[in-house]
């Protein structure tokens, strides 16, 4: 009786010599390759946000001129030349934006004959504060009444200020990335994403408000404002 065939044999060759054996193959010049990165990479996501404090560089005045009479057309004709009268100072006095709004009339069937009011709303707003504080004194001694004074920030000065604030932010990520590495043991690699965001406008400050015809100019030292933004980063940290 003859003897059975022997069956193959599958020999596990280790990684490492099919590797070395593939290696002394090659011959030629050498090939760059890409690393894949490791798998003990960690990934980090962390934010942080950064504040920039700043005087505001732009006053806005809000007044008004109002006026009562038994004939609505009266009443109209004195408040419409108060208003042209507020526009052409402010026209004279330069660099200021000068916009009229909310223009009401109501009649007052209280007392006998009724009345008519009414009113418009004039807003100034310019660069140098003490300019417009002066030739707000003025309209008010011509007849028209303070409502509000608010300091706020122009765009252009808002936009620097933000930049500021992402700048702020960036490095605060840094510093959190730096120190999660350290307390892990390990270090930073690269940044795979990063995203800002301004976290809004800032509020407009009211300054406190003047009584209707102050004998003189209203006082409205500015304070200063907050600019924030945020940033968030995704981190690879490696051993």
């Amino acid at each position: 009786m003859r003897p059975l065939p022997t069956p193959p044999r599958t020999i596990a060759v280790p990684a490492l010599a099919i590797l070395t054996a593939a290696s002394c193959a090659v011959t030629g010049p050498a090939r760059a390759q890409a690393v894949p990165a490791p798998a003990s990479a960690t990934e980090l996501t962390l934010s942080a946000t950064g504040t920039v404090h700043a005087p505001p560089d732009r006053l806005t005045a809000t007044l008004f001129a109002e006026a009562t009479a038994p004939a609505v057309s009266t009443a109209q004709a004195r408040v419409n030349a108060l208003i042209r009268q507020a526009t052409d100072a402010a026209g004279a006095a330069g660099g200021l934006v000068v916009v009229t709004d909310s223009y009401s009339v109501q009649r007052d069937d209280t007392p006998r004959p009724p009345q008519w009011t009414a009113r418009q709303s004039l807003r100034l707003t310019g660069g140098d504060g003490a300019k417009l504080l002066d030739l707000v004194g003025r309209l008010q001694a011509r007849g028209l009444a303070l409502s509000g004074l608010d300091w706020s920030l122009s765009p252009d000065r808002r936009t620097a200020l933000v930049q500021q604030a992402e700048a702020e932010a960036l490095k605060a990520v840094r510093q959190r990335a730096a120190s999660a590495a350290t307390t892990l043991g390990l270090t930073v690699g690269t940044i795979r994403s990063v995203t800002l965001e301004d976290r809004g406008m800032p509020r407009p400050m009211p300054m406190m408000m003047m009584a209707a015809r102050a004998a003189l100019p209203p006082t409205a030292p500015p304070e200063e404002q907050d600019v924030t933004a945020s940033a968030t980063a995704t981190v690879v940290l490696r051993p």
